[in-house]
């Protein structure tokens, strides 16, 4: 919960600060090396050569300077030792708050003028500290700038508790930069890489820039430092007139006298003509001085030019030194050239942190409308439209098509109102006069999870009277089971069975099945549906590289299962959610190639029955038909989430009887070069995800590959900073199938994880499967469940699922596992 706090406050700040931060880190930067910027485009003005004649005193020259500049008092002089150079000067009007800074002659006390680059830099100063508004430093600027620079102050901190990673001493973790990822994920970790190079100078910049934000914040900071309290700065005496004036020479005279020309550069500093002068200072630094405010002080009586008190830089306290020397920290030059440097490249990376975290900030609402756009052309809930649409969805694909049938209708002016059939009721058939079912057959003829309550519900109890209702069923399932597509011919046969008449024949659909597809595009047309229809499930196989291939039980008696990391073509969308699936186009093995070549050679065939190609041969099954089928699809679950940079699988090898491997498995695990591409896509499951804005504890349950999906869940929740959840896992044994041991022990120790139980079929100590662990635990999921919990199941069907299963139905009832289905809060993945 906190963690999600800082980051919706991180994010916010971000895009309302994160302008003014790169303003003010431009132009910070742009200011870190002012005085040699205008040395080198006005070389002339500063060093003028040595003159003929002797220097002017400091009164002599302040006198010739007021009298040139009427209205303007010298606030301060800057002598220079060096003849070579000119001295500088501040003039300020006795009236109002203008002002002029420039070089003067040191002989005749003439005016040089300003260097080229001084508009400039008064202008990137004006933006620097309070955005040129109106005001000044007394403005709605400064307070602008100052909440900026506690909102860095909170970046930061934020920013490191945020991306604390599960490695916390591998320095790589902290301060790699990945330049291989892309998109979201490049942004990403250009955000918390680079913050993390620049987080102390950040902290340093803003802590020192509220110095000249906030009067209450220099006071408590020199008290803290020094012991004593600052009095209020700026506050002048309300006098008219012109205070008596000292003469400065009989104290500079005393003060070159006891010096020499040991000072490189000397400050005089008067007070307004009406303010009086109690001492004479010269503030003096050395040729040597690391920083402009590494200087002695020294005060003089107006009156006898007697020596006063001498402050020297290196017997003051630190704290002291600190206090006089905020500037100096803030732009880095307390640390010498080095330190300027780091701070005028860190201050230029500000607008690194605005671009990414405005790119991020998009590319997360962009994921959130695309998350909603499976409602997005539904009719509310509450809402009555020209048609109905029911679905009965497993792994989102019958969710995606009627979703996208609502879509088309509504492109032909035909209102839809899209429903999930658990939530149908017989008052509400009744009273409906069109309706679509779209329904998938789970395994072998079962209905979906989320179906289970409207068939115990509807189908097998009395039969409602549909004889107003006209209906049309889309049936989708996979050929490859005996009872294909069975559960979509129990509902049509029910629905024929309550009166309800048909409005087209029933559509069944298998995978890559146009002829089915022809016949439902046809069906929605009839009904009014709009041209050109934009399939979510649609989308493009794009080419991913395989970056890593591991295998996770090396050395088991066990089939071996891999982890494999893919990255997307250049340019390509890292966009998937925890509990998506992954669709990949598996290729032949080059070796069942080439034997089939050879043979076809030998036979003297020379492949003119299918007249294909080697790189055709490649993507069809083998031996191909006179019409050659294309290799079938293969799902995975995804085993990462986008900001981990990588879409991650894991894949156990299949063998068949005459020892070769399955065709997917075959092709990801041996086949498939770490480098080269193959074709995949990501498949939104909405069936498998979980609401990630609520994050609800989750009791995640599989075994075997089903890891994968349980995974992703894991790494989502981690990410987000969302503890308090519970894994139970089954797998063959202890010494070689502890698949992502690691990081379930580290999810274990912090908290994402409150509760992991494993077992291992095959250990002599432990003989259970994870069904018998639900069973153990079963008080507990009770209440867990009571509490809000969501039930994710993944691994395999056969066993798992159905012990799995009985499990849940002996701890909570049936009832209440059908409800938990129809709600969303059981949800699986297996297969």
């Amino acid at each position: 919960m906190t963690k999600r706090v800082l980051f919706q406050i991180h994010w916010f700040l971000g895009i309302t600060a994160g302008l003014v931060l790169a303003l003010m880190g431009v132009t910070g930067a742009s200011m870190s090396f002012e005085d040699e910027i205008n040395k080198a485009l006005s070389p002339r003005l500063y060093a003028p050569g040595v003159p003929t004649g002797p220097d002017l005193s400091p009164d002599r020259l302040i006198a010739r300077l007021q009298a040139d500049n009427p209205g303007y008092y010298v606030s301060r002089l800057d002598w220079e030792t060096a003849r070579v150079r000119s001295h500088g000067v501040r003039l300020t009007a006795v009236e109002g708050r203008s002002r002029r800074q420039g070089q003067v002659d040191r002989a005749t006390g003439r005016w040089l003028g300003e260097p080229a680059g001084a508009g400039f830099f008064q202008m990137a100063d004006d933006l620097h500290r309070w955005l040129a508004l109106p005001g000044g430093s007394n403005g709605i600027g400064r307070q602008i700038t100052g909440i900026s620079a506690l909102s860095l102050i909170f970046f930061a901190l934020s920013g490191l508790y945020l991306r604390w990673p599960r490695r916390a001493l591998d320095w790589r973790a902290w301060l790699v930069l990945d330049l291989r990822k892309t998109g979201r994920n490049l942004w990403r970790n250009l955000h918390v890489v680079v913050g993390t190079w620049v987080l102390l100078f950040y902290l340093l910049s803003a802590f020192t820039g509220l110095w000249w934000s906030y009067d209450w914040y220099r006071r408590g900071v020199t008290y803290a430092l020094t012991g004593k309290a600052r009095g209020e700065e700026g506050a002048r005496a309300k006098k008219s007139g012109i205070a008596p004036r000292p003469a400065i020479d009989p104290a500079w005279a005393a003060f070159r006298r006891e010096t020499g020309d040991s000072y490189a550069w000397v400050r005089i500093t008067q007070p307004a003509p009406a303010q009086p002068m109690k001492t004479i200072n010269f503030e003096a630094r050395r040729g040597d001085a690391r920083h402009l405010r590494q200087t002695d002080r020294f005060s003089y009586d107006p009156k006898t030019a007697a020596l006063k008190t001498r402050d020297l830089y290196d017997r003051r306290p630190l704290g002291k030194i600190i206090t006089q020397s905020m500037f100096e920290l803030h732009r880095g030059a307390f640390f010498g050239l080095p330190g300027r440097i780091v701070i005028l490249m860190t201050s230029l990376t500000m607008p690194l942190f605005t671009v990414t975290g405005f790119l991020l900030y998009l590319s997360r609402r962009r994921r959130k409308r695309e998350a909603k756009a499976l409602e997005a052309d539904a009719l509310p809930a509450g809402e009555a439209g020209d048609l109905l649409i029911a679905y009965a969805s497993q792994t989102g694909t019958a969710e995606i098509r009627a979703r996208n049938a609502a879509q088309a209708l509504g492109r032909g002016g035909v209102r839809a109102r899209v429903i999930a059939v658990g939530k149908l009721t017989p008052e509400m058939l009744a009273a409906t006069q069109r309706a679509l079912f779209v329904v998938s057959t789970y395994g072998d003829g079962e209905p979906p999870d989320m179906a289970r309550g409207f068939t115990a519900r509807m189908m097998h109890g009395a039969a409602p009277d549909l004889r107003r209702l006209h209906y049309g069923v889309l049936a989708l399932g996979d050929r490859e089971y005996a009872d294909f597509c069975g559960y979509g011919r129990a509902v049509d046969a029910w629905l024929a069975g309550a009166g309800a008449q048909p409005l087209f024949p029933m559509v069944v659909m298998g995978h890559d099945d146009a002829e089915a597809e022809a016949a439902w595009a046809a069906a929605l047309h009839g009904l009014g549906a709009g041209e050109a229809m934009r399939g979510q499930a649609a989308l493009p196989f794009e080419e991913w590289t395989l970056v890593a291939r591991e295998a996770l039980n090396p050395d088991s008696p066990a089939q071996t299962a891999y982890h494999l990391r893919f990255e997307p073509p250049a340019g390509g969308a890292m966009d998937w959610a925890a509990g998506d699936i992954v669709e990949v186009r598996p290729r032949n093995a080059p070796e069942d190639v080439e034997v089939l070549l050879g043979a076809q050679v030998a036979d003297g065939e020379l492949m003119e029955r299918a007249a294909l190609s080697r790189e055709q041969l490649m993507d069809v099954m083998l031996p191909p038909d006179d019409v050659p089928r294309p290799l079938p699809v293969r799902e995975y679950s995804a085993a990462s989430i986008p900001a981990d940079g990588t879409l991650d699988l894991v894949v156990r090898q299949v063998r068949h009887a005459d020892g070769r491997l399955g065709i997917g498995s075959g092709w990801l695990t041996a086949h498939l070069p770490v480098g080269s591409t193959t074709k995949l896509r990501v498949r939104p499951n909405p069936g498998f995800r979980v609401a990630g804005d609520e994050w609800a504890p989750m009791i995640l349950i599989g075994n075997g590959t089903g890891i994968a999906g349980l995974r992703a869940h894991l790494r989502a929740a981690a990410h987000e900073g969302s503890k308090g959840h519970w894994l139970l896992f089954g797998e063959r044994s202890r010494a070689h199938e502890r698949f992502f041991d690691a990081e379930l022990s580290g999810w274990l120790a912090d908290g994402t994880l409150a509760r992991l139980d494993r077992c291992y079929s095959r250990d002599a100590d432990c003989g259970r499967y994870v069904q018998d662990l639900l069973a153990e635990a079963g008080e507990a999921v009770a209440e867990w469940i009571d509490a809000g919990a969501t039930i994710l199941v993944c691994g395999s069907l056969e066993g798992m699922a159905q012990g799995v299963h009985a499990a849940l139905v002996r701890a909570l009832g049936e009832d209440r596992v059908d409800r938990l289905a129809e709600e969303g809060r059981y949800k699986r993945d297996i297969y």
